[in-house]
């Protein structure tokens, strides 16, 4: 292929992988012309142990033991490791060849590998490595007159071995089957808590689930494909970490709507095998790695909101935390909830030059109103950010209001601690600004009435505010769907990651529009600030919609 001279660095970057993955279906070793061979006429519905540490190469710029791809381009100037210099990044996760920025990637399959083509014969196992390491590939007439590729194409240092292993897996890409796929299914697996005292949860969004995916099947499915939900108890032994690898050995495509806490062995596992988790919940932080899609906010990101808003107040904010120390005050019980408000608070408070905060953590129900009164009347201080139960953030309001408090001070939560308790709401009145991430007026009445809509055609019952557990997993359900239609009919779950890395203002259903991104995996990235009405409880709006950044 041609490159321009003037073509940016980034998207020479985004070609740059075209090298190993065009050549190396076949793998130094082999004598004379490379076979033609088909993935059709081959087992690929269960791949070799050869294969399965190509597919690693493949898709992750991994090898079989932990290395990173390595290559580079430009004579050296620029280097790519890992995931950069993966096939799967710029051939597509089926080998089906993309275009980005006028640069083409074409397509791997194993027959066009072995073909002659316009440019060049078929590769032999001696002109694939003078092509790997020396950047020469055989021309028209032959390995014996070969052709000079352009310096952008990576000189790679893989091994023969590793050779071997990615030739084995271009034999299958675009052909194999992802566990939880057959001709006929496709099968998604969450994790919900079906006993104790959370089991009337779990079993609502378990029926939403259902009756999304039985929605889809009644129109004939997904590419001839019907959906196929797997269930397991979250609150049996061993948690969600056992339910959810239950799931995983009875072979599921993608979890959805998953009970979640960011277990360490779990997400390791979920990376290694990249299983797509979309819209889990109870999580704290905002997902790390590739694999969890978070569709609505964590209390990470609620708390960069707000301190985004406290930020953009006024200048005084900005000077008075810079100059005389820590402007923001974080408050928070529950772990690891609490840990991820007063993380994302740190987050923003530094961007905005805001000092690092100073946190002040307790239990649910003691908290410290003395360490609590001296804390916040430290000078500089502009916010007090909490994050726990309903009781606690009243508290906190009548202490900043009282004759010795500072009722200068903006008191920060998100909506969620105040609850339906009328008495909370009474002693809160309008003083807190309350974060929501959910839609606001009229949207959220147009969004909410969908909502129930469905689950009254589905004889689902539910007395629960939009944003409820039935909200959160229709919007799960809801965006898997669409990422299994953006992800064809050779579906998996390399696919499903880059479908959703592509999605941009979805409507998932009560919730803002979700996007996503190769470095974005929380789909709702920001949230309102409301105020109670002290005579009727009802949340009005106290700012626009502020984003924050990924």
């Amino acid at each position: 292929m041609a490159f321009s001279p003037r073509r940016p660095l980034s998207g020479l970057l985004r070609g740059a992988t075209i090298a190993l993955c065009g050549l190396a279906f076949f793998a130094p070793g082999r004598e004379g012309r490379a076979p033609s061979a088909r993935a059709a006429d081959s087992p690929c519905a269960e791949l070799t142990p050869s294969a399965r540490r190509g597919r690693s190469i493949f898709h992750r710029g991994v090898t079989w033991d932990g290395r990173s791809l390595e290559g580079a381009i430009v004579g050296g100037a620029v280097h790519l490791s890992g995931r950069e210099a993966a096939c799967a990044r710029c051939h597509g996760p089926g080998g089906e060849g993309t275009e980005e920025g006028g640069v083409k990637a074409p397509p791997i399959a194993a027959e066009q590998l072995a073909s002659t083509t316009r440019e060049r014969v078929a590769y032999t196992s001696a002109s694939l490595a003078d092509a790997i390491r020396r950047g020469r590939a055989p021309g028209l007439r032959g390995p014996g007159v070969p052709r000079a590729l352009h310096p952008v194409m990576p000189r790679y240092t893989l091994t023969d071995a590793d050779f071997a292993d990615l030739g084995g897996y271009l034999a299958c890409v675009g052909h194999d089957l992802d566990p939880g796929v057959t001709p006929g299914t496709v099968t998604l697996g969450t994790a919900l808590p079906l006993t104790g005292p959370s089991a009337s949860l779990g079993s609502a969004a378990r029926a939403v689930l259902s009756a999304v995916f039985d929605e889809v099947n009644a129109q004939g499915g997904l590419y001839r494909r019907h959906l196929v939900l797997a269930v397991e108890d979250s609150a049996a032994p061993g948690g969600e970490a056992a339910a959810t690898t239950r799931l995983l050995e009875r072979g599921v495509l993608a979890l959805v709507g998953s009970a979640w806490g960011g277990n360490p062995t779990l997400a390791a596992r979920l990376e290694d095998e990249r299983v797509p988790l979309v819209g889990p919940v109870g999580q704290g932080a905002s997902p790390g790695g590739d694999v969890v899609f978070q569709i609505q906010p964590g209390p990470d990101v609620l708390a960069r909101v707000a301190v985004q808003h406290l930020a953009g107040i006024d200048a005084a904010t900005r000077a008075a935390g810079a100059r005389e120390g820590a402007a923001v005050l974080v408050v928070h019980a529950g772990r690891p909830q609490g840990e991820a408000w007063a993380a994302g608070a740190r987050t923003e408070a530094l961007r905005h030059g805001l000092g690092v905060p100073e946190v002040l953590a307790f239990e649910p129900g003691a908290l410290d109103t003395t360490a609590l009164a001296s804390a916040a009347r430290k000078p500089g201080r502009r916010a007090l950010l909490f994050w726990g139960p309903g009781e606690d953030l009243a508290r906190c309001a009548e202490l900043l209001r009282a004759p010795r408090g500072r009722s200068d001070v903006a008191l920060y939560a998100p909506l969620g601690a105040v609850g339906d308790d009328p008495e909370v709401r009474r002693r809160l009145g309008a003083q807190a600004l309350l974060v929501y991430p959910g839609p606001l007026g009229e949207e959220a009445r147009v969004s909410g009435e969908a909502l129930r809509a469905f689950l009254r055609k589905a004889q689902i019952p539910s007395e629960n505010a939009p944003m409820s557990v039935e909200a959160a997993a229709y919007a799960a359900a809801r965006t898997t769907i669409e990422a299994l239609k953006r992800a064809g009919v050779h579906v998996t779950r390399e696919r499903i990651i880059a479908a959703l890395e592509g999605v941009r203002g979805f409507d998932a259903g009560p919730i803002p529009p979700v996007s996503f991104a190769r470095n974005r995996r929380v789909g709702v990235l920001g949230a309102s600030l409301v105020r109670l009405d002290p005579a009727t409880g009802d949340a009005a709006r106290a700012s626009g919609w502020i984003e924050v950044v990924p």
